[in-house]
Protein backbone atom coordinates (compact mmCIF):
# COMPACT_ATOMS: atom_id res chain seq x y z
CA UNK A 1 0.00 0.00 0.00
CA UNK A 2 2.92 2.31 1.19
CA UNK A 3 4.13 2.24 -2.85
CA UNK A 4 0.71 2.91 -4.28
CA UNK A 5 -0.01 6.13 -1.88
CA UNK A 6 1.96 9.33 -1.13
CA UNK A 7 -0.48 10.83 1.34
CA UNK A 8 -0.04 11.55 4.94
CA UNK A 9 -1.37 10.10 7.75
CA UNK A 10 -4.66 10.94 9.34
CA UNK A 11 -5.43 10.24 13.28
CA UNK A 12 -9.03 10.67 14.83
CA UNK A 13 -8.70 12.83 18.15
CA UNK A 14 -11.49 13.43 20.44
CA UNK A 15 -12.33 13.85 24.02
CA UNK A 16 -11.64 10.19 25.12
CA UNK A 17 -8.94 9.51 27.78
CA UNK A 18 -7.47 6.82 25.25
CA UNK A 19 -7.50 9.28 22.32
CA UNK A 20 -4.09 11.27 23.01
CA UNK A 21 -2.27 7.12 23.08
CA UNK A 22 -4.13 7.17 19.84
CA UNK A 23 -2.81 10.53 18.31
CA UNK A 24 0.67 9.16 20.10
CA UNK A 25 1.08 5.81 17.81
CA UNK A 26 -0.01 7.68 14.77
CA UNK A 27 2.38 10.43 15.15
CA UNK A 28 5.50 8.16 15.53
CA UNK A 29 4.16 6.00 12.68
CA UNK A 30 3.99 8.75 10.85
CA UNK A 31 7.40 9.76 11.39
CA UNK A 32 8.79 6.34 10.85
CA UNK A 33 7.29 6.37 7.28
CA UNK A 34 8.05 9.83 7.01
CA UNK A 35 4.90 11.76 6.19
CA UNK A 36 3.16 14.40 7.91
CA UNK A 37 0.32 13.90 10.50
CA UNK A 38 -2.98 15.02 9.85
CA UNK A 39 -4.89 15.50 13.62
CA UNK A 40 -8.81 15.32 12.99
CA UNK A 41 -11.08 16.59 15.76
CA UNK A 42 -14.60 15.88 14.20
CA UNK A 43 -16.97 17.30 16.48
CA UNK A 44 -20.38 14.90 16.86
CA UNK A 45 -23.87 16.56 17.47
CA UNK A 46 -25.91 14.77 20.59
CA UNK A 47 -29.16 12.99 18.18
CA UNK A 48 -31.08 14.22 20.85
CA UNK A 49 -30.33 18.34 19.81
CA UNK A 50 -31.16 17.60 16.38
CA UNK A 51 -34.04 16.27 16.73
CA UNK A 52 -35.31 18.42 19.83
CA UNK A 53 -34.78 21.89 17.37
CA UNK A 54 -34.83 20.42 13.91
CA UNK A 55 -32.02 22.03 12.86
CA UNK A 56 -28.60 20.28 10.83
CA UNK A 57 -25.92 19.68 13.02
CA UNK A 58 -23.89 22.72 11.44
CA UNK A 59 -26.50 24.83 12.90
CA UNK A 60 -26.44 23.85 16.48
CA UNK A 61 -24.82 25.94 19.23
CA UNK A 62 -21.28 25.00 19.84
CA UNK A 63 -19.32 28.05 20.57
CA UNK A 64 -18.44 26.61 23.86
CA UNK A 65 -17.49 23.24 22.34
CA UNK A 66 -15.28 24.63 19.53
CA UNK A 67 -12.80 26.69 21.97
CA UNK A 68 -12.54 23.78 24.26
CA UNK A 69 -12.05 21.71 21.18
CA UNK A 70 -9.69 23.96 19.91
CA UNK A 71 -7.15 24.18 23.16
CA UNK A 72 -7.24 20.35 23.48
CA UNK A 73 -5.67 20.03 19.49
CA UNK A 74 -3.11 22.76 20.45
CA UNK A 75 -2.52 20.56 23.23
CA UNK A 76 -1.79 17.92 21.65
CA UNK A 77 0.31 19.15 19.24
CA UNK A 78 2.21 20.64 21.38
CA UNK A 79 3.10 17.44 23.19
CA UNK A 80 3.98 15.58 19.60
CA UNK A 81 5.70 18.22 18.65
CA UNK A 82 7.66 17.99 22.02
CA UNK A 83 8.56 14.36 21.10
CA UNK A 84 8.82 15.03 17.31
CA UNK A 85 10.20 18.33 16.57
CA UNK A 86 10.33 17.45 12.63
CA UNK A 87 7.37 15.76 12.69
CA UNK A 88 4.67 18.22 10.30
CA UNK A 89 1.40 18.23 11.60
CA UNK A 90 -1.76 19.53 10.48
CA UNK A 91 -5.10 19.70 12.55
CA UNK A 92 -8.77 19.87 11.15
CA UNK A 93 -11.84 20.60 13.20
CA UNK A 94 -15.55 20.20 11.96
CA UNK A 95 -18.53 19.31 13.51
CA UNK A 96 -21.09 16.52 12.34
CA UNK A 97 -20.65 13.12 11.51
CA UNK A 98 -17.42 11.34 12.75
CA UNK A 99 -17.19 8.96 10.23
CA UNK A 100 -17.96 11.34 7.88
CA UNK A 101 -15.63 13.83 8.29
CA UNK A 102 -12.68 11.62 9.20
CA UNK A 103 -13.91 9.62 6.19
CA UNK A 104 -13.22 12.85 3.85
CA UNK A 105 -10.04 13.76 5.64
CA UNK A 106 -8.44 10.80 4.80
CA UNK A 107 -9.06 10.69 1.28
CA UNK A 108 -5.37 10.23 -0.84
CA UNK A 109 -3.91 9.37 2.69
CA UNK A 110 -1.88 6.30 3.27
CA UNK A 111 -2.91 5.32 6.34
CA UNK A 112 -6.03 6.59 9.16
CA UNK A 113 -5.19 5.42 13.02
CA UNK A 114 -8.43 5.28 15.09
CA UNK A 115 -9.42 4.57 18.53
CA UNK A 116 -11.06 1.53 19.60
CA UNK A 117 -14.82 1.24 18.92
CA UNK A 118 -16.60 2.88 21.57
CA UNK A 119 -20.32 2.44 22.04
CA UNK A 120 -21.26 3.99 25.97
CA UNK A 121 -23.50 6.43 24.94
CA UNK A 122 -26.54 5.85 23.11
CA UNK A 123 -26.44 8.27 20.59
CA UNK A 124 -23.24 5.82 19.70
CA UNK A 125 -25.07 3.28 19.52
CA UNK A 126 -28.21 4.85 17.66
CA UNK A 127 -25.47 6.13 15.05
CA UNK A 128 -23.30 3.76 14.98
CA UNK A 129 -19.06 3.56 16.43
CA UNK A 130 -17.27 5.69 14.46
CA UNK A 131 -14.19 3.43 14.20
CA UNK A 132 -16.54 0.04 13.49
CA UNK A 133 -18.06 2.15 10.31
CA UNK A 134 -14.60 3.18 9.04
CA UNK A 135 -13.30 -0.42 9.22
CA UNK A 136 -15.74 -1.66 7.33
CA UNK A 137 -15.82 1.33 4.79
CA UNK A 138 -12.67 3.24 4.16
CA UNK A 139 -10.49 2.30 1.19
CA UNK A 140 -7.03 2.55 2.98
CA UNK A 141 -5.27 0.71 5.34
CA UNK A 142 -7.37 1.52 8.95
CA UNK A 143 -5.19 1.31 12.09
CA UNK A 144 -7.57 0.69 15.43
CA UNK A 145 -5.23 1.46 18.51
CA UNK A 146 -6.29 -0.59 21.02
CA UNK A 147 -5.42 -3.50 24.13
CA UNK A 148 -3.99 -2.09 27.78
CA UNK A 149 -0.72 -3.76 26.88
CA UNK A 150 0.13 -1.28 23.71
CA UNK A 151 -1.14 1.99 25.98
CA UNK A 152 1.57 1.02 28.39
CA UNK A 153 3.87 0.35 25.28
CA UNK A 154 3.26 3.58 23.44
CA UNK A 155 3.87 5.51 27.26
CA UNK A 156 7.27 3.75 27.71
CA UNK A 157 8.54 2.27 23.90
CA UNK A 158 6.41 4.21 21.13
CA UNK A 159 9.15 3.24 18.79
CA UNK A 160 9.67 -0.55 19.65
CA UNK A 161 7.71 -3.28 17.96
CA UNK A 162 8.92 -6.52 18.34
CA UNK A 163 6.11 -9.28 16.74
CA UNK A 164 3.92 -8.53 14.10
CA UNK A 165 0.60 -10.99 13.40
CA UNK A 166 -0.93 -11.03 9.91
CA UNK A 167 -3.28 -13.33 9.28
CA UNK A 168 -3.63 -15.79 6.26
CA UNK A 169 -6.49 -17.39 4.69
CA UNK A 170 -4.98 -18.06 0.69
CA UNK A 171 -7.13 -15.70 -0.69
CA UNK A 172 -6.12 -12.45 -2.61
CA UNK A 173 -7.81 -10.43 -0.22
CA UNK A 174 -5.57 -11.19 2.47
CA UNK A 175 -1.76 -10.54 -0.35
CA UNK A 176 -2.06 -6.62 0.73
CA UNK A 177 -2.23 -7.55 4.32
CA UNK A 178 1.06 -9.29 3.82
CA UNK A 179 2.35 -6.64 1.95
CA UNK A 180 1.63 -4.26 4.38
CA UNK A 181 2.50 -6.50 7.49
CA UNK A 182 5.85 -7.12 5.77
CA UNK A 183 6.71 -3.55 4.95
CA UNK A 184 5.49 -2.47 8.59
CA UNK A 185 7.61 -5.09 9.91
CA UNK A 186 11.14 -3.92 7.97
CA UNK A 187 10.43 -0.49 8.82
CA UNK A 188 10.58 -1.62 12.81
CA UNK A 189 12.81 -4.26 12.66
CA UNK A 190 9.99 -6.69 14.19
CA UNK A 191 9.41 -10.45 13.64
CA UNK A 192 6.29 -10.97 11.75
CA UNK A 193 4.24 -14.66 12.60
CA UNK A 194 2.52 -15.63 9.22
CA UNK A 195 -1.01 -16.96 10.88
CA UNK A 196 -3.50 -19.64 9.15
CA UNK A 197 -5.96 -21.21 10.41
CA UNK A 198 -7.40 -24.35 8.95
CA UNK A 199 -11.09 -23.16 8.40
CA UNK A 200 -10.24 -20.33 6.81
CA UNK A 201 -8.31 -21.96 4.20
CA UNK A 202 -10.43 -25.01 3.33
CA UNK A 203 -12.95 -22.90 1.37
CA UNK A 204 -10.06 -21.87 -0.75
CA UNK A 205 -8.10 -24.52 -1.44
CA UNK A 206 -10.21 -27.39 -1.24
CA UNK A 207 -12.83 -29.16 -3.28
CA UNK A 208 -15.95 -30.48 -1.56
CA UNK A 209 -15.08 -33.91 -2.19
CA UNK A 210 -11.59 -33.23 -1.44
CA UNK A 211 -12.21 -31.77 2.44
CA UNK A 212 -14.37 -35.49 2.95
CA UNK A 213 -11.09 -37.30 2.24
CA UNK A 214 -9.06 -35.31 3.93
CA UNK A 215 -6.84 -36.05 7.36
CA UNK A 216 -5.14 -33.52 9.57
CA UNK A 217 -1.57 -34.48 8.30
CA UNK A 218 -2.80 -33.57 4.81
CA UNK A 219 -4.78 -30.80 6.25
CA UNK A 220 -1.48 -29.74 7.82
CA UNK A 221 0.03 -29.91 4.52
CA UNK A 222 -1.79 -28.01 2.86
CA UNK A 223 -1.75 -25.33 4.98
CA UNK A 224 1.95 -25.20 5.03
CA UNK A 225 2.07 -24.49 1.02
CA UNK A 226 -0.66 -21.68 0.74
CA UNK A 227 1.17 -19.82 3.44
CA UNK A 228 4.30 -20.38 1.99
CA UNK A 229 2.91 -19.47 -1.46
CA UNK A 230 1.45 -16.72 0.19
CA UNK A 231 4.38 -14.90 1.77
CA UNK A 232 6.77 -16.47 -1.22
CA UNK A 233 6.29 -13.15 -2.99
CA UNK A 234 7.20 -10.75 0.01
CA UNK A 235 10.00 -12.98 1.51
CA UNK A 236 11.75 -11.99 -1.32
CA UNK A 237 11.24 -8.58 -1.45
CA UNK A 238 12.17 -8.28 2.47
CA UNK A 239 14.71 -10.99 3.62
CA UNK A 240 16.14 -9.56 6.79
CA UNK A 241 12.79 -9.60 8.22
CA UNK A 242 12.16 -12.32 10.04
CA UNK A 243 9.45 -15.07 9.59
CA UNK A 244 7.41 -17.82 10.74
CA UNK A 245 4.87 -19.12 9.59
CA UNK A 246 2.11 -20.75 12.15
CA UNK A 247 -0.94 -22.80 11.30
CA UNK A 248 -3.94 -23.74 13.27
CA UNK A 249 -6.12 -26.59 13.32
CA UNK A 250 -8.57 -26.41 16.23
CA UNK A 251 -10.16 -23.02 16.25
CA UNK A 252 -11.42 -20.67 13.60
CA UNK A 253 -9.23 -17.42 12.15
CA UNK A 254 -10.73 -14.88 15.39
CA UNK A 255 -10.18 -16.99 18.11
CA UNK A 256 -6.46 -17.85 16.61
CA UNK A 257 -5.60 -13.93 16.02
CA UNK A 258 -7.39 -13.33 19.18
CA UNK A 259 -5.03 -15.64 21.11
CA UNK A 260 -2.03 -14.34 19.07
CA UNK A 261 -3.05 -10.67 19.81
CA UNK A 262 -2.41 -11.36 23.52
CA UNK A 263 1.94 -10.99 22.55
CA UNK A 264 1.50 -8.91 19.43
CA UNK A 265 2.79 -5.00 18.47
CA UNK A 266 0.48 -5.35 15.96
CA UNK A 267 -1.58 -7.66 14.25
CA UNK A 268 -2.97 -7.02 10.17
CA UNK A 269 -5.80 -8.65 8.46
CA UNK A 270 -7.32 -8.17 5.27
CA UNK A 271 -10.68 -7.63 4.69
CA UNK A 272 -13.23 -8.26 2.00
CA UNK A 273 -15.21 -5.63 1.73
CA UNK A 274 -18.45 -7.26 2.72
CA UNK A 275 -21.23 -4.79 3.26
CA UNK A 276 -22.77 -3.69 6.65
CA UNK A 277 -25.88 -6.39 6.98
CA UNK A 278 -23.23 -9.52 5.97
CA UNK A 279 -20.65 -7.95 8.73
CA UNK A 280 -23.67 -7.43 11.36
CA UNK A 281 -25.47 -10.79 11.02
CA UNK A 282 -22.83 -13.75 9.51
CA UNK A 283 -19.62 -11.72 11.25
CA UNK A 284 -16.38 -10.67 9.64
CA UNK A 285 -12.63 -11.34 10.87
CA UNK A 286 -11.84 -8.21 10.43
CA UNK A 287 -14.48 -6.67 12.18
CA UNK A 288 -14.47 -8.45 14.92
CA UNK A 289 -10.85 -8.27 16.28
CA UNK A 290 -10.87 -4.79 15.49
CA UNK A 291 -13.60 -4.74 18.57
CA UNK A 292 -11.63 -7.25 20.62
CA UNK A 293 -8.28 -8.37 20.23
CA UNK A 294 -5.37 -7.17 22.58
CA UNK A 295 -2.89 -5.12 20.90
CA UNK A 296 -3.74 -2.90 17.42
CA UNK A 297 -5.06 -3.90 14.70
CA UNK A 298 -4.15 -3.26 10.90
CA UNK A 299 -7.65 -3.50 8.54
CA UNK A 300 -6.05 -3.53 4.55
CA UNK A 301 -8.52 -3.90 2.20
Amino acid sequence: MSAERTGKVVVGFDELEHSRQTVRWAAFEAASRQRALLIVRAIPVPLEQITRIHLPSEAVESEPLRTESENELRAMVAECRAELPRLEMETSMRMGHPAKILGEAAEGAEMLVLGPPEQTQPWRVLLGSTSAELVRTAELPVVVVRGERENERITNSPTEFTRVVVGVDGSRGSQRAIEFAYEFAFRHDAELIALLAWNEIRKYALSVSARRKLNWEEAHETCQRVLSESVAGQRENYPDVVLRSEVVTNEGAADALFSASEQADLLVVGSHGRGPIRSSLLGSVSYAVAHYAQCPVAVVH
